[in-house]
């Protein structure tokens, strides 16, 4: 059965090795998911938003020189949940960050589709209305 969970959702995806950001671009685009954008460094973010939605950010931790927490805390103070996808020990990561979920390097796509459904579901509960 084919997995609709992402269906229709936008995800930009932030990763500077390109054989992992491809499968994971095939992987999410599979599940239904929009790939926003798929880049190899943090983009200016209002400039991505303004032409196009993201509705969850899938984030490499370490971009070479780099890593992606600012741009996890830029799309944090926006609402848009994200999920890093890492090589390193998930310690690596801030504690104002550590809420978000840690996929580990290799993922396979049902562990990161899971996971970015998760994500997003958490999210929607969280914006829910008391």
């Amino acid at each position: 059965m084919h997995d609709t969970r992402l269906n229709g959702r936008h995800v930009l995806i932030i990763e500077d090795n390109f054989y992992q950001a491809e499968d994971s671009r095939e992987s999410l685009a599979g599940a239904g998911a929009v790939v926003a954008a798929c880049r190899a460094t943090p983009p200016d973010l209002d400039e991505l938003l303004s032409h196009t939605p993201v509705d969850i950010a899938l984030l490499d931790i370490n971009l070479g020189q780099i890593r992606s927490f600012d741009l996890a805390r830029a799309l944090l103070a926006r609402n848009i949940p994200f999920v890093f996808l890492t090589g390193y020990d998930p310690g690596i990561v801030p504690p104002d960050l550590a809420a978000a979920p840690v996929i580990a390097k290799p993922a396979d796509t049902s562990c990161l589709i899971d996971t970015l459904a998760r994500r997003l579901s958490a999210s929607s509960a969280e914006d829910a209305p008391a």
